[in-house]
């Protein structure tokens, strides 16, 4: 083999090696955190080119594609756009939920939900909205459980157990395997899991638990966790949600810290039961 050519396989492979670590090392502090704030602050400050309704992947709620220009950073953002409306639609459409989730995937290091804005007056194509979510869209989806295990960057069981505990944090009965997508990743450009559609949570009758989720059938009891997904939970603070009170009553708040507590006392009681090893996953 000549020297050019080794050359070539050596760079080839050493491309591939670090595009294969990349899927599976976590986000910088700093790179997660200047990539949200470019985008969020697009959504937050651009106006609509245009915008049309959106019904694909089941979607029977009020939904909108739309693009969104900052004038200010000149950048343009494909966003969702979810308005909210009197009633909620019983409970189904709860759109500040969205933000909600967002906020606190984030409080606890998950970054699994796209960045997103939530808006008071938002219009495009004449059509004019008291308020609502503006999600960014993540590009290049497709459905998560479609997508082969050793693509994802994590376990599935990392990853199902991540948004289980979301799910239950928030009440959120409508998790089902449409919600849980795979795309480009707004920090690092990665094909990565993604979660969407938190609009149901705090739906009154809702009971989810760790062992009980009534989206999936036979959905089965998460009996292990990420040690970052534990300690970040034990830390979660009143201060870390002071942000959602805007969206958030008092009391649901409070609910909130209760079924944290619950979390961390379940896994810490299967800890001491079955051994670490078999609670905390390696990731």
């Amino acid at each position: 083999m000549g020297w050019a050519t080794w050359k070539i396989l050596h760079g080839f492979f050493l491309f591939l090696a670090i595009g294969l670590q990349a899927a599976t090392v976590r986000f910088d502090p700093c790179a997660a955190e200047l990539a949200h704030s470019a985008i969020t602050t697009d959504l937050y400050n651009g106006w609509a080119h245009w915008g049309h309704p959106y019904g694909e992947n089941g979607n029977h709620h009020a939904l909108f594609l739309a693009e969104v220009h900052n004038d200010r950073t000149g950048r343009n953002r494909v966003a969702f756009f979810k308005p909210r409306f009197l009633g909620d639609e019983d409970g189904w459409a709860r759109s500040p939920m969205e933000y909600v989730a967002y906020v606190l995937n984030r409080k606890l290091a998950m970054d699994y939900i796209p960045p997103m804005a939530y808006r008071r007056g938002f219009g495009f194509n004449g059509q004019w909205f008291a308020e609502g979510a503006i999600i960014y869209r993540v590009p290049d989806t497709r459905r998560l459980l479609e997508v082969q295990e050793s693509e994802w960057g994590l376990s599935k069981r990392a990853v199902l157990s991540d948004n289980r505990i979301l799910n239950v944090l928030l009440q959120n009965p409508d998790g089902h395997f449409k919600n849980l997508l795979f795309g480009r990743h707004w920090v690092d450009g990665v094909f990565r899991p993604i979660f969407v559609d938190f609009g149901a949570s705090f739906r009154h009758g809702t009971h989810v638990t760790m062992t009980h989720y009534p989206a999936f059938r036979n959905s089965e009891p998460v009996y292990w966790v990420r040690e970052q997904t534990l300690e970040r939970l034990r830390r979660l603070t009143w201060q870390d949600l002071r942000e959602l009170s805007e969206f958030l009553s008092h009391d649901e708040r409070r609910e909130i810290f209760a079924r944290r507590d619950g979390i961390v006392s379940f896994f810490d009681r299967l800890i001491a039961e079955r051994g670490r090893n078999q609670v905390i996953l390696q990731e």
